[in-house]
C-alpha cells in the first residue's frame, strides 16, 4: 500500500510506502486512508496544515465520508478512520481518478516488496 499526503495548495508533504500482506483492493485502499489518518495524528507538524487525502476508489471514499461501512470487515477500519478525522478537523478524504493517481500507485506496488514501513515527510 501507499500514498501521498497533500496540503490544501496540493503541495507533497509526506509519502508512504508499506507491506499489507494479501488484501482485497477495497481493503488495501481503507488501509492506505487508516494509514495516511495515523501518520497525520501522530505528527504534530501536520496538526497545523489542512491535509487532504485521496483515493481512487469512490466507495471507500463514501464509506468514510457517510453512514455505510461496507462489509462487516470494514467496520473497525472505518470507524476508526471516521473518528480519527473527526479529532483532526483539519484533514479530508476526497476522490481522484487512478489516472491522477498513478504516483501513488507506484508507491504501492513498492510496499508489496517491503519488509518494513517508508515514511518520508516534507519539511517545508
Amino acid at each position: 500500500m501507499g500514498g501521498v499526503l497533500r496540503d490544501s495548495c496540493r503541495k507533497v508533504v509526506c509519502l508512504f510506502s508499506c507491506f499489507i500482506g494479501s488484501q482485497d483492493s477495497n481493503m488495501a485502499e481503507i488501509m492506505a486512508i487508516w494509514k495516511a489518518c495515523d501518520i497525520i495524528s501522530s505528527d504534530p507538524f501536520f496538526l497545523v496544515r489542512n491535509i487532504i487525502i485521496a483515493s481512487d476508489l469512490k466507495v471507500a471514499v463514501a464509506w468514510v465520508n457517510n453512514d455505510d461501512f461496507g462489509s462487516i470487515n470494514h467496520v473497525n477500519w472505518i470507524y476508526d478512520i471516521r473518528c480519527k478525522l473527526k479529532i483532526l478537523g483539519n484533514t479530508s478524504v476526497v476522490y481522484n481518478s487512478r489516472t491522477s493517481n498513478s504516483f501513488v500507485d507506484m508507491l504501492a506496488r513498492r510496499g508489496s516488496s517491503l519488509k518494513e514501513d517508508i515514511i518520508c515527510r516534507s519539511n517545508y
